[in-house]
């Protein structure tokens, strides 16, 4: 292989089985391309914690984007430290907290990198499962969001947690109401149902970020395969020359682009397949 390759996964969804479990075949297709020179990404949403938390032993992967995009690193991480990162600034957290306190939403703001799993929240609904759920996943490192709703910028993201089908409205009015943010959607590993909006530095995405990491390696966009199924994988997908989603995508990512094999069933294999050719 003359020229630099890179393949880039998702975990939630892609690499992860429902059972919270990896296929042996897709760990092994990862190691495949190890041997064959490619250099293989490792993009989540989730934070270097969460993921230590969950995955505790290494996958065969060069490198880590995480938090969508917020940091980049080698993987596993070492004395060398974050490659690249991302915040927002006091100004930034305190706008953004007015506007979804200004809308009810119940959500989280994220502090700073490298802490980004800690976080304060506000939740005035009092009744969303979904969003307790995860402030008792990290109940040792979050805060209740004081009263007079300040939010101790600066911060690395916010997270709202949208119920009872009103999630696209929101989406859609908080892209009008906060440009100059990049505001995505995904869809909740815990419930599987609720939406999940973050906002995130404009320059922030699992797209950018392996595009900057691309071009530090030496590796041309044409030679990039990659990858996932959800919506914050879009931009991922959208600068991939060869872009795939599993089988339990949604329907209408399943349009736009190439389908593999769902996560239960060696869908990064199939993806590594189609990409590089081999079985």
């Amino acid at each position: 292989m003359a020229e630099k390759h890179m393949f880039v996964s998702d975990l939630d969804g892609t690499l992860f089985r429902s059972d919270r479990t990896f296929s042996d075949k897709d760990l092994e297709r990862l190691r495949l391309l190890g041997d064959m020179g490619v250099t293989r990404v490792l993009a989540t949403g989730r934070s270097v914690f969460s993921l230590m938390r969950s995955v505790p032993s290494p996958l065969p992967f060069d490198y880590l984007i995480f938090s969508t995009g917020l940091g980049i690193s080698h993987y596993p991480a070492n004395s060398e430290g974050l490659m690249k990162s991302h915040g927002l600034s006091a100004d930034q957290t305190k706008h953004v907290a007015r506007v979804f306190r200004e809308l009810a939403l119940d959500f989280m703001i994220h502090d700073p990198l490298p802490d980004n799993h800690g976080f304060v929240y506000d939740h005035p609904s009092g009744c969303n499962t979904d969003f307790m759920t995860r402030v008792g996943y990290y109940e040792n490192h979050c805060r209740v969001l004081d009263l007079n709703g300040n939010a101790c910028g600066p911060s690395s993201q916010f997270i709202a947690m949208v119920r009872n089908g009103r999630g696209l409205q929101v989406f859609s009015d908080l892209k009008q109401r906060l440009p100059g943010f990049n505001v995505i959607k995904t869809t909740s590993p815990f419930d599987g149902k609720t939406l999940w909006i973050e906002v995130f530095p404009e320059n922030v995405s699992k797209g950018s970020a392996v595009l900057w990491l691309a071009s530090e390696l030496g590796i041309d966009r044409k030679n990039i395969a990659a990858v996932g199924n959800d919506y914050n994988d879009e931009a991922l997908l959208d600068v991939a020359a060869k872009a795939y989603v599993v089988e339990n995508a949604p329907d209408d990512l399943k349009q736009r682009y190439v389908v593999v094999a769902a996560n239960d069933r060696n869908g990064v294999s199939h993806a590594v397949r189609e990409a590089f050719g081999v079985d």
